[in-house]
């Protein structure tokens, strides 16, 4: 059997969760605005969350999502956000809450082990994490025990780094500078399902019928997989 530590996604897993605040602070800051708030809206677009529902963010960072949601699900909404970063929850939670918003909770846990009760959300949502998660298969099924029947799900992984040209010359840039090791090691990172076809594999685990499958370019220059699916009344 595989153990954790050498599962694919294990070791950034685990520098995510021990990065200091400083280096997160600088990715809220930086990527979070140019990147994933628009990509956010784009997933959530896709969900469309509603007043009034419940909503789980799982690898939520420092909000990008979950803030998000927290205003499409209005004050009589809630939202969950977890995440194995304290850096990341403490970003998020020293945001405040979202005007005019549904009420946020923020847990710290890893999405294999959700601290959530089952059957208690309407949407789930996962926007480049799932890539990053030593146990793949373990996550997408709490993802899915958390869900109601019928509850959404929205995924979202990179493509492959030769399709997001700005990751693919940072790759070569390292290579140039530090060596093949190096530059190896970063070119096998968040690239961990490249393909539709895996996604759609590893979500029909959790028992989501009709997975959509959207491969596109959702910012410039940058590719990612978006799985939606529903989870069966029967699951």
């Amino acid at each position: 059997m595989m153990s954790s530590a050498s599962r694919p996604g294990a070791a950034w897993s685990a520098a995510f969760s021990s990065a200091p605040p400083s280096a997160m602070l600088i990715y809220a800051e930086v990527m979070v605005p140019r990147m994933f708030e628009p990509w956010g809206r784009a997933l959530l677009g896709e969900l469309a969350v509603q007043a009034g529902e419940a909503v789980l963010d799982v690898a939520c960072g420092p909000g990008s999502v979950t803030r998000l949601a927290a205003a499409q699900a209005g004050p009589t909404g809630r939202v969950t956000g977890c995440d194995l970063s304290p850096a990341m929850l403490a970003i998020a939670v020293g945001r405040g809450p979202v005007a005019n918003g549904a009420s946020i909770d923020h847990l710290e846990a890893p999405a294999d082990r959700l601290p959530v009760p089952d059957g208690s959300f309407d949407v789930a949502t996962c926007q480049q994490g799932l890539q990053f998660f030593p146990d793949r298969l373990a996550a997408l099924a709490e993802i899915h025990r958390a869900l109601r029947p019928g509850g959404r799900i929205g995924v979202a992984v990179w493509k492959r780094i030769g399709e997001c040209p700005p990751f693919a010359v940072l790759a070569e840039a390292i290579r140039a500078v530090a060596g093949n090791e190096l530059a190896d090691r970063y070119a096998g990172g968040p690239w961990g399902l490249p393909l539709a076809s895996d996604l759609r594999a590893q979500a029909a685990v959790t028992e989501l019928s009709r997975p959509l499958m959207a491969g596109g370019a959702l910012r410039s220059q940058l590719a990612s997989h978006l799985a939606i699916g529903t989870r069966k009344n029967g699951g």
